[in-house]
């Protein structure tokens, strides 16, 4: 008995020494499979939530690449800053992105489609953004963090080079530091989430901090662990921002970004933290031991199964998940739809897994679908390592067919040799790819169209520009057989004068709408009466009647004050639809012009009401619909016989909406026009005199520019000849440079303060007018940075002013010259 229960007490010791020996091994491996499995999941978790960073970024990468289309020179039907804001309007109505900054880089300016202060002077060439996307020659980039300098705050910009330029479109992307609610409550219990750039700055978290700067800097130490490759063993670990221990588990991201998540080791190790206590506990129990070891293996189980769970949770932008063997054949179900799970095992051949795909992709999409993804192709795609390889298909649900997006994921964190199929519902999505491109056929129909309108205005434009110009060759050798009738040859000078007015008119337009399409068409602000303007103008009109029997009717109903604002501007509209009104209005027929205010609740504003109604030939309602479209004329009861080149309604449009104004407009065929235009203004509390006055009190203006010596740069003898002749009218004395190099060598040969003032051409042999000016600022004479340079040019667009303001010129006057504006400009600038 005694050597039984010595045996028995011999078995037990052995027993338990076995326990002793084995149960610490058995835990340690325990734990390692637990945290090897740990290592799995948190990858695969970082590794859903990248997909779902990418989802979301996927969207601006499609504005950005349809903006790029669109701005390409070969599209652009408008201003950048109006195609873009167009365009943004329609992503926020169709793709629900109400949130999208976009602004493009052209020839190293900036062009958005909100404004901020300070794009004028902003140099984009030498942002990140632009060189990164110069660099990437086409591709889409991403940026890293920085701060926005309009908005100071924290933004990831991606850009695109414009195809064929050195311009670059760009869409701002402004982190939300705060994951969403939905999205933090399928991590695991105290799991933290974070989305990082590629050089560690934090985009995204699911933590509630006081500091994100102290987050941050924790951050940047597991963000440099990863790049040594700290975290790539499972038992690798962390202490956390709350003292914890913790799992780091990361994924990187094509754009360069990393999803990185931390779960404490705790939860990792949940299912057997009570093992070493159950091992103290039953050191002497055997039996309770095993039984007790048996709890803890289910317990086990059962967690790994809530893990399996969490993973499909994670997994919800698939509708089915299945990890592919590609040696073997063999798919496992990871997560399957209810059609799928009713005919499969979890596990099973590949090949029945097709067999139900036939039952539910189109006919016409199977034969692809298997051929792409068969075993065979889908081994070629790893073996080039291609990571993510997917395509659209129609499959079955519900008897209605919808698109659905299958993605190939490979990566080395799976079992070697395995991928795992994502399946998608992207119906909606992909609708509204097809609407896209159905959207941008329409464009590109819309660009022809345009392009064949723009042949037309320029073939029409040439016929209106060779009309006068063919006038006053003509009038002028009618000049030359007539010097002896000196009346005769007045009346055909007064002719020439005509042409070349009409001329000058045609050519203003064109400036006019070219500088609308840049959007650089500006607006003084300046005092003027505007009673005493408008009856002026009418004035104007009225002598116009007098060779016709056309009636002309005035009623100004406002009060004579002082508003703020630009004449020029107003007058050009009125005298634009005035005109209109007497060209398409019989010699018998009747003009009527009415102004009225209104005075706005606020005093310092009033609103001017102008109707002007015709009983001429009228506009038919087809061509109302494209009366503000540039190209455009209407081509009825003899219209085509006025000249004009379709120019002057786009641009009356364009300057009343820029002065906040309104404009309407009713006509039929044969019974005339009537347009009523609402303009606001500012009442002025400067008064500015009357010209008379204002003459009295300056002096003798006549006899100011007496004396002073001008340099004349001119390269053409009769530009020259003129300038001389109007120059000595004025009493002053002038000098000739035939080009820009001798302008420069008379004035360094003159002594300091010769000339008074400088008229430079721009385009002249040796040296041009910019080159010149500069080099005579750049001069060591005391005086060649103060004496006034005026540009005398037919340069008269936007970026011919600051080319000449660049090269240090203090005024720009075009040509043909109004010599009663040089004069004015003269004595402006030597009086200062």
């Amino acid at each position: 008995m005694e050597k039984k229960r010595k045996k028995r007490y011999g078995y037990l010791f052995l027993s338990m020494l076995i326990l002793i020996l084995v149960i610490p091994v058995a835990i340690q491996r325990m734990s390692a499979a637990v945290l090897d499995s740990a290592e799995t999941m948190g990858s695969e978790t970082a590794h859903v939530y990248a997909l779902n960073e990418v989802a979301v970024t996927n969207q601006y990468e499609t504005v950005l690449e349809t903006l790029e289309y669109q701005l390409r020179p070969e599209n652009r039907t408008d201003s950048y800053e109006k195609l873009i804001q167009q365009y943004l309007k329609f992503a926020d109505e169709v793709m629900g992105l109400d949130d999208v900054e976009a602004y493009v880089s052209v020839d190293g300016k900036i062009y958005a489609a909100t404004y901020w202060e300070g794009d004028e002077t902003f140099d984009p060439l030498g942002t990140q953004w632009y060189q990164q996307a110069i660099e990437a020659d086409g591709e889409t980039i991403y940026t890293d963090a920085y701060i926005d300098v309009r908005l100071n705050k924290t933004v990831v910009t991606l850009a695109k080079q414009i195809k064929g330029t050195e311009d670059v479109v760009a869409v701002d992307l402004y982190p939300d530091h705060q994951l969403e609610q939905e999205r933090k409550q399928r991590l695991p219990e105290g799991t933290n989430y974070f989305l990082s750039d590629s050089k560690g700055e934090l985009l995204k978290y699911n933590l509630t901090v006081k500091s994100h700067e102290d987050l941050q800097e924790k951050f940047d130490e597991i963000f440099a662990g990863i790049l040594k490759g700290e975290f790539d063993t499972y038992d690798s670990y962390i202490i956390g921002v709350d003292g914890v221990k913790r799992g780091v588990y990361y994924y990187k991201l094509d754009s360069g970004w990393y999803s990185v998540v931390t779960i404490p080791y705790d939860t990792l190790l949940e299912s057997y933290e009570g093992a070493w206590n159950v091992f103290l506990g039953i050191m002497g129990i055997f039996v309770v031991s095993v039984i007790i070891f048996a709890v803890a293996d289910y317990r086990t189980s059962r967690k790994a199964k809530v893990y399996n769970e969490i993973v499909g949770v994670l997994g919800n932008s698939y509708y089915a998940l299945y990890q592919i063997d590609l040696k073997s054949g063999q798919y496992t179900m990871l997560k399957g739809s209810d059609y799928v799970r009713n005919r499969l095992l979890q596990k099973g051949e590949y090949s029945q897994l097709l067999d139900i795909m036939k039952e539910l992709i189109r006919k016409e999409d199977y034969e692809e679908f298997l051929n792409t993804f068969s075993t065979e192709n889908m081994e070629k795609l790893v073996q080039k390592r291609i990571r993510d390889f997917g395509g659209d298909f129609k499959r079955l649900f519900n008897g209605e067919y919808r698109w659905v997006h299958v993605q190939m994921l490979y990566d080395e964190s799976l079992q070697k040799g395995t991928v795992v199929l994502g399946f998608r519902d992207i119906n909606e999505a992909k609708e509204h790819d097809l609407s896209m491109l159905e959207l941008l056929k329409d464009s590109l129909d819309s660009v022809d169209s345009m392009a064949k309108s723009k042949n037309m205005f320029f073939s029409q434009m040439s016929h209106d520009m060779r009309t006068p110009l063919n006038g006053i060759i003509g009038m002028a050798k009618l000049a030359k057989n007539h010097t002896e009738d000196a009346d005769k040859t007045a009346e055909t000078l007064s002719r020439i004068g005509q042409l070349g007015n009409q001329l000058l008119e045609l050519i203003n337009e064109i400036l006019d709408i070219s500088r609308m399409e840049e959007g650089k068409l500006e607006l003084r602000s300046e005092s003027f009466r505007i009673k005493e303007n408008l009856k002026e103008l009418a004035e104007i009109f009225r002598l116009q009647t007098e060779e016709t029997e056309k009636q002309f009717l005035t009623h100004i109903d406002i009060e004579d004050i002082y508003i703020r604002g630009d004449w020029g501007k107003i007058q050009q509209i009125l005298n634009n639809i005035l005109s209109n009104a007497f060209k398409f209005t019989a010699d018998d027929g009747k003009v009527e012009m009415t102004v009225t205010e209104e005075k706005d609740s606020n005093s310092k504003y009033r609103k001017y009401h102008f109707r002007i109604q015709d009983n001429g030939a009228g506009m038919s309602r087809e061509f109302l619909k494209k009366l503000y479209l540039p190209f455009e004329r209407e081509v009825q009861f003899g219209a085509a016989n006025v000249a004009g080149t379709g120019l002057g309604m786009p641009i009356v449009h364009e300057l009343v909406h820029k002065m906040g104004g309104t404009i309407e407009v009713e006509s039929e065929l044969g019974e005339g026009t009537e347009f009523e235009i609402m303009i606001p203004c500012q009442i002025s509390e400067e008064q500015v005199l009357p010209q008379e006055e204002a003459k009295e009190k300056g002096g003798n203006e006549e006899a100011f520019l007496e004396g002073k010596k001008v340099l004349i740069a001119e390269d053409n003898m009769i530009n020259m000849e003129i300038a001389q002749e109007i120059l000595k009218s004025f009493g002053m004395e002038s000098e000739e440079a035939w080009n820009g190099k001798e302008a420069v060598e008379l004035f360094e040969r003159k002594p300091t303060g010769y000339f008074d003032i400088i008229l430079m051409d721009m385009q002249m042999p040796v040296m041009d007018g910019c080159e010149a000016a500069a080099a005579i600022r750049c001069s060591e004479k005391k005086d060649g940075g103060t004496i006034p340079i005026i540009a005398v040019t037919a340069n008269a667009f936007a970026e011919d002013i600051v080319s000449t303001q660049k090269a240090g010129m203090n005024a720009h006057v075009s040509k043909p010259i109004d010599f009663q504006i040089l004069k004015e400009t003269m004595e402006k600038l030597l009086k200062n």
